[in-house]
């Protein structure tokens, strides 16, 4: 069975995140990928993980909880 996007793209952010667990989270119209965002000052990770973001469809952060986190979506795929 064929490696879906969201699933390919949760395998990278985690190798960028050095093995960090990363969620896939079925939306709508897609599916989400999110983490814990790095620490501000690891300009490498960043560096990485940003590499593997833009992969997606859309990307971004937000610090709603408290914690900041990163996301990725993934349009019109739903993974299991």
């Amino acid at each position: 069975m064929p490696t879906s996007r969201a699933t390919a793209l949760r395998e990278a952010l985690e190798e960028a995140l050095d093995g960090q667990p990363v969620r896939l989270t079925p939306r709508q119209h897609g599916t989400r990928v999110t983490a814990a965002a790095p620490e501000p000052a690891d300009w490498d990770r960043w560096r990485r993980v940003i590499a593997v973001l833009q992969s997606a469809d859309d990307w971004g952060s937000s610090s709603g909880g408290g914690a900041p986190e990163i996301w990725a979506e993934i349009k019109d795929e739903v993974s299991p």
